[in-house]
């Protein structure tokens, strides 16, 4: 059985065979283990059902990672789980040996190893199967901030600081959807305030902005405030949703982008996606799976002159693809448009490829 391969509880056989190379190693990975670890770095071990329950039970936020012990991922994944438990001081941690104690394994779901549960106040409220470090790092900080404020030891603060925080709490509940951010949406003043920027556009959120650059206090005071050190900064109803990564992981959630409060002109959702990229396509597919010809060969002349683009799927949204017809005034896909301007269907762009000055307009790849 390989790492991720999808677990049968009950049918495991003890082998007495074994590599010699293989068995070395994991006496050096486990006298290394035993050596840099002290008993309050390593992870709790869950060996019963009982262990199971009261560990979550009596722990605010904490990961139970179901490992095996043949995988080098789930040994890996351990390493790593133990570093952000370090740096972010957020969580506690466990690991539960997935074959050997099935009955949790199976009460919980569990179909591969390595794979994550994150559990708040005994409720699990995610999971992550794999190895994705960086998809882990994210959801460890979103579900830090689900209900607000991570509970932290509370301190005597002067009225000067209140003050401070009463104006921070006023501003992240101006509107329904409050982006702070460095610059304003037409005029973003750095790379991750226009990407989520875009990326609301993109699904037609109607939000309001403040510019952190125009007002230190609230700049420094919002950092406190909500525990969150970089912008841009995105709230929903008062609670933090998180900064540019995480927006990016919630907009893949359905339940999510139903909960953003929506533009009511979809003709401002449809000019945001045009000029989303100075070059962009709106075809059937993705430039590596187009779903009819016309697609397929408009990406084909893009890439034989190198172009650089983005691209939008409208088999994936019928209000887009229903609506672009009518706002450009164009009935089929692919449309092509530069800098927010429509260029045209397959045919035309075939024949202004034959023009050089065009061709030069395109943004190429590097």
């Amino acid at each position: 059985m390989k790492c991720g391969r999808q677990i049968t509880w009950g049918q495991y056989e003890n082998s007495s065979k074994g590599d010699e190379a293989m068995q070395t190693k994991r006496v050096a990975n486990a006298t290394l283990k035993e050596e840099r670890k002290t008993d309050q770095d390593m992870a709790k071990l869950l060996k019963n059902e009982d262990e199971f329950n009261q560990f979550i039970r009596m722990t605010e936020y904490a990961l139970v990672h179901f490992s095996a012990k043949w995988c080098e991922i789930c040994e890996q994944l351990n390493n790593l789980l133990l570093e952000f438990k370090d740096e972010l001081k957020c969580f506690d941690l466990a690991v539960v040996e997935a074959e050997e104690v099935a009955g949790i394994s199976v009460a919980n779901k569990i179909v591969a190893a390595p794979t994550v549960l994150f559990f708040k106040k005994g409720k699990e409220v995610d999971r992550l199967q794999g190895f994705d470090p960086a998809k882990l790092r994210i959801k460890i900080i979103k579900h830090n901030f689900v209900e607000g404020v991570t509970s932290m030891t509370t301190k005597p603060i002067d009225d000067e600081k209140n003050d401070v925080n009463n104006r921070m709490k006023s501003l992240v509940h101006h509107s329904p959807l409050t982006l702070f951010m460095k610059g304003t949406p037409d005029n973003p003043k750095c790379g991750f305030s226009s990407q989520i920027v875009n990326l609301l556009r993109a699904v037609n959120a109607d939000f309001s902005s403040f510019d952190v650059l125009e007002d230190d206090e609230v700049r420094q005071g919002l950092k406190e405030y909500s525990h969150w050190p970089t912008f841009p900064q995105l709230y929903l109803n008062g609670e933090l949703i998180g900064g540019l990564d995480i927006l990016k992981e919630e907009l893949n959630d359905p339940d999510f982008r139903s909960k953003l409060p929506k533009l009511k002109s979809s003709n401002e959702r449809l000019k945001a996606l045009i000029s989303q990229a100075p070059l962009m396509l709106f075809m059937k597919g993705s430039p590596k799976a187009p779903q009819c010809k016309f697609s397929k060969k408009i990406i084909e002349l893009l890439a034989g002159i190198n172009a650089e683009y983005s691209y939008f799927d409208i088999l994936k949204d019928d209000e887009i693809r229903e609506g672009l017809k009518e706002y450009s005034n164009w009935p089929t896909y692919p449309q092509l448009y530069l800098n927010g301007e429509l260029i045209g269907g397959l045919d035309v762009v075939t024949e202004e490829l034959k023009n050089p000055n065009f061709v030069e307009k395109l943004p190429k790849s590097s």
